[in-house]
């Protein structure tokens, strides 16, 4: 990592070493850390229209005579050294799986990094080494309507209690943050934050469930593959169908329309459209700026109406979903 984010939330260094002036971020490099440096591991970072670097205007990046890399900030925000703690920015890519390992586990040619529940199990059951690297995929879930806070709050902590009961030990937990949180670190009036060519469109009314044709079922989308999502998304329809507060607080942020149903979303297709009434989002978590957060959220919702930023909609954090390293065995399973 390039920069490290303490216990105590404080930035400390990894690779480097921050210096802040004048709306720019130096990074010093320590000469004992190894790792990509300089013009190597500026040709290694994602293209500045790509996460991490939404929600952070990005004027110009330098690389100096003596290695160190200066990033100039258009409209620097708070804490604008905390963008480098995100392992996107460090150079070195580790490919996490979310689908099914178990065959790669069997044939035991490796390490594998992964997510994915069931694989964490049978790692365990055949007495592999299991470590956790971080709980790096924040969950959470976009809702076209608005209803109380406590009754908000009070329906995500019952539907990421839920979700994380089915996830293997330790691999899920709630949430750390609040959506309201977030947003108060950062501007949701950046159209080009998000990535959102629909910024001129008129907002929806707050407190209203977005638009949807009469002929489509209302549904809870989520990324077509997505295990943790679709748990999430079948979480939420659950939750409608059950007494009292939690279902009235299901209704009140999708509106009336009758019983919900969940929809995958192919590739990189929209994930919100005129039939969905809720969308489950996943995006990085871990020592990330809160902007860069907020912007990859928004990004998701493109084009959404009645989204955070255009005057209503709903964003509750549900839970983190973490990656393990499954050490290979000491002799090939059959």
């Amino acid at each position: 990592m390039l920069l490290r984010v303490g216990c105590d939330g404080i930035l400390q260094p990894g690779r480097a070493r921050p210096a802040v002036v004048d709306g720019a971020v130096t990074l010093e490099f320590l000469s004992e850390m190894p790792g990509p440096r300089g013009a190597e591991l500026v040709a290694a970072w994602p293209a500045l229209g790509e996460p991490p670097w939404l929600g952070h205007r990005i004027r110009r990046i330098t690389v100096l005579s003596d290695g160190s890399i200066r990033v100039e900030f258009g409209a620097p925000g708070r804490d604008p050294a905390r963008l480098f703690a995100d392992p996107r920015l460090a150079g070195i890519v580790t490919e996490v799986g979310g689908g099914d390992a178990r065959d790669a586990i069997d044939a035991n040619d490796g390490p594998v990094v992964t997510r994915h529940d069931a694989s964490i199990a049978y790692a365990r059951s055949l007495g592999r080494t299991v470590r956790l690297l971080a709980f790096d995929r924040q969950y959470l879930v976009a809702f076209g309507g608005r209803i109380d806070a406590a009754a908000a709050t009070g329906l995500a902590a019952g539907v990421g209690a839920d979700w994380v009961r089915m996830g293997a030990p330790g691999s899920r937990r709630s949430s750390r943050l609040t959506w309201e949180e977030v947003v108060g670190e950062c501007d949701p009036g950046w159209p080009e934050a998000a990535g959102d060519s629909a910024a001129d469109e008129e907002p929806s009314a707050a407190g209203t469930a977005p638009e949807r044709s009469g002929t489509l079922r209302p549904a809870v989308s989520y990324r077509e593959g997505d295990i943790a999502a679709r748990q999430i998304a079948e979480r939420v329809v659950s939750a409608g169908l059950r007494q009292g507060g939690v279902a009235a607080a299901v209704a009140g942020l999708t509106g009336p329309g009758g019983r919900l149903v969940v929809r995958p979303v192919a590739g990189d297709g929209a994930l919100w459209t005129r039939g969905d009434v809720a969308a489950v989002l996943g995006v990085r978590a871990g020592p990330v700026h809160p902007c860069s957060l907020h912007a990859e959220a928004l990004r998701e919702l493109a084009g959404w109406r009645a989204g955070p930023g255009r005057g209503g909609g709903t964003v509750l954090p549900v839970g983190e979903a973490a990656a393990f390293a499954i050490g290979a065995g000491t002799a090939r399973t059959r």
